[in-house]
């Protein structure tokens, strides 16, 4: 008894879904991407003796609410910065210390180095111990 097989058809598979979920990802990533331009921020390493008759470095601390304290005194950024290169320029200061308290987040910190350093000051350094708690 001879019994007849069907010839299976060969299915080919088909590329076109595949480029379109292809496509599809690549326009996703292109709109979910920040193309913002990163610049770095300039840290100065520091030290831990000083030169006699060195002028002192400015102390600016970061308060936990984002605000930028100095010589006791609250300042916007854009002022701060002014006074600061002002005091750079006649030796009044020999840096600028980056000190955030100890309820700081670090988006306020990074924001605070990056105000000051896209406005000129240098050098600068962050402070490795936390301020204490105002």
């Amino acid at each position: 008894m001879h019994i007849e097989t069907l010839k299976r058809r060969k299915h080919t598979i088909s590329l076109t879904p595949l480029i379109d979920v292809v496509f599809i990802l690549l326009v996703f990533f292109m709109l979910a991407t920040s193309f913002t331009d990163w610049r770095p921020i300039g840290l100065a390493t520091g030290t831990t003796e000083a030169t006699p008759g060195q002028t002192p470095p400015a102390v600016v601390r970061v308060l936990a609410d984002g605000s930028l304290r100095y010589r006791e005194q609250t300042h916007a950024p854009g002022e701060l910065a002014a006074r600061l290169i002002a005091a750079r320029e006649t030796d009044e200061i020999s840096a600028v210390i980056v000190q955030p308290d100890a309820e700081t987040d670090l988006e306020a910190t990074v924001a605070a180095l990056d105000a000051l350093s896209g406005a000129g000051v240098a050098p600068m350094s962050l402070s490795t111990t936390g301020g204490s708690a105002p």
